[in-house]
């Protein structure tokens, strides 16, 4: 029996979901708060559970674990495809964002302690690998706490094992 997918809607219509939830921050001028980005992942626990959800009751129950994970998983990917598109796009729109973006890193490089010297050199690396580090922060972030999401939602939904093999289909 071949599985019903969620992931493509579930996967895109969380992922607009926290593009308009990061932009509405970044609008309200609470982007670079420190707790702004764990805000941002509550849409993404909630979403990826309801793809689990979702893709369990679409097949009926006749799921495992790796297959909701598997399921939940494509959707993470899909997210972080879209997350990384609209960080390129919104530096595009808010130009002044990579700025900003800036002031922080020096804020909390000025921290450290460091030499002016130290601090001017460590900006200078961060601007000249600013997009770089965007998107290694948007992959490698996304997918770690999609990965952890995917494990949630694969223990939530529920499971009654692969689906039992029909033999309406079979010729003897």
């Amino acid at each position: 029996m071949e599985k019903k997918n969620t992931h493509i809607i579930y996967g895109f219509v969380t992922a607009l979901v926290m593009t308009i939830l990061s932009t509405i921050f970044y609008l309200t001028d609470i982007a670079f708060k420190p707790y702004a980005q764990y805000l941002t992942y509550i849409p993404f626990l909630t979403g990826v559970i309801l793809n689990a959800v979702a893709f369990s009751k679409a097949n009926n129950g006749f799921v495992t674990f790796g297959s909701v994970f598997s399921s939940c998983f494509k959707s993470c990917a899909i997210i972080t495809l879209v997350l990384l598109v609209w960080s390129f796009i919104s530096l595009l729109v808010f130009p002044e964002m990579t700025n900003k973006a800036m002031e922080v890193a020096r804020q909390a490089i000025e921290q450290k302690n460091m030499s002016s010297d130290q601090i001017d050199q460590a900006m200078e690396i961060t601007h000249k690998y600013f997009k770089l580090f965007m998107v290694a922060g948007v992959v490698f972030g996304t997918m770690f706490w999609g990965a952890l999401f995917s494990l949630i939602g694969a223990a939530i939904a529920k499971k009654n094992g692969a689906a039992p093999i029909q033999t309406d289909n079979l010729t003897v």
